[in-house]
């Protein structure tokens, strides 16, 4: 199962005292490697220069995929799996540097590549992209999103932007031919909702509906039947209006959560986006409490 012939005979010996199923020891057993860094062009050189590998799954070996011993993860990897890593990272290129967060003998093995993080599927030739949040198991729930709804709060206002622009004119290229519809889709709520937590709601629905829809003010230029610019006028206004219902919808769970000002106790009903949702406006910070007092005079 893997080069490292003291390993192999290692989980022998535990095989036969405890009488456990090798597949069993073999995940369970360490592999010291995480944390060493390779390039991607080594990966591809093991890929495509190793011999198929045999390995006692704990699953009917036809549904098994070809695999290679790689001393770089250290365990049995499927060629189908690296071959689709080397697709995604395309644009890197070989010279591209992979660290090793984790291995799972025979599940999966973690890798970071310039911040975005890879479930290598062992037992399956495939691979998920992952929350950049180290360690996190879950997968981002969109392709634009770089962290996963539990951590996408976590991110910074600019990055929560270009999230929020690069699903915006993903969206918008997908129903290119009928730009009235492109509003409406709750995948991007997640991203909403994180923005609301970090104080970034008006920088991301604004960049959201420009990515979407372009300038409203243009529409007339854009579309040259009056209908269709109407219509799209009418679907911009709709996405906006939605986009601040699931945004209040978050504040209220918020509120309902916390149920008081996290600082000074007083209850929270009202919201101002330029506050965070957790506070009060006499306990906002000082650029959030001056944005508050612009907003109303």
């Amino acid at each position: 199962m893997t080069k490292d012939k003291r390993r192999k005979t290692a989980i022998r010996e535990m095989q036969r005292a405890t009488g456990t199923r090798y597949t069993r020891l073999a995940r369970e057993v360490v592999v010291p490697l995480a944390g060493q860094t390779f390039r991607l062009a080594d990966l591809l050189a093991e890929c495509a220069t190793l011999p198929h590998a045999s390995v006692e799954w704990d699953f009917p070996e036809r549904y098994a995929p070809a695999v290679f011993d790689s001393s770089l993860i250290g365990t049995a990897v499927p060629y189908g799996t690296v071959l689709e890593l080397a697709g995604i990272l395309a644009q890197v290129g070989p010279g591209g540097s992979i660290s090793l967060e984790s291995v799972s003998p025979l599940a999966q093995a973690i890798v970071v590549c310039r911040k975005r993080r890879f479930q290598l599927v062992l037992t399956q030739d495939m691979v998920n992209e992952l929350c950049q949040k180290p360690e996190c198991p879950n997968s981002s729930d969109s392709w634009a999103f770089t962290h996963c709804r539990d951590h996408l709060a976590e991110c910074g206002t600019r990055d929560l932007v270009s999230m929020a622009r690069d699903w915006g004119h993903g969206r918008r290229e997908e129903f290119d031919e009928n730009p009235a519809v492109v509003g409406g889709s709750t995948d991007v709520d997640p991203l909403i909702k994180a923005a609301v937590a970090s104080v970034s709601f008006e920088p991301v629905r604004d960049a959201l509906l420009d990515a979407c829809f372009g300038d409203p003010n243009l529409f007339d230029d854009m579309y040259w039947d009056a209908s269709q610019s109407l219509a799209v006028q009418h679907a911009f206004e709709r996405e906006r209006l939605r986009i601040y219902e699931v945004a209040q919808a978050e504040v209220r769970r918020i509120h309902k959560v916390t149920g008081s000002c996290s600082l000074c106790g007083k209850r929270l009903f009202a919201w101002n986006p330029s506050i965070p949702p957790t506070r009060c406006p006499a306990c906002a910070p000082p650029r959030a409490a001056e944005l508050s007092s612009a907003a109303f005079t």
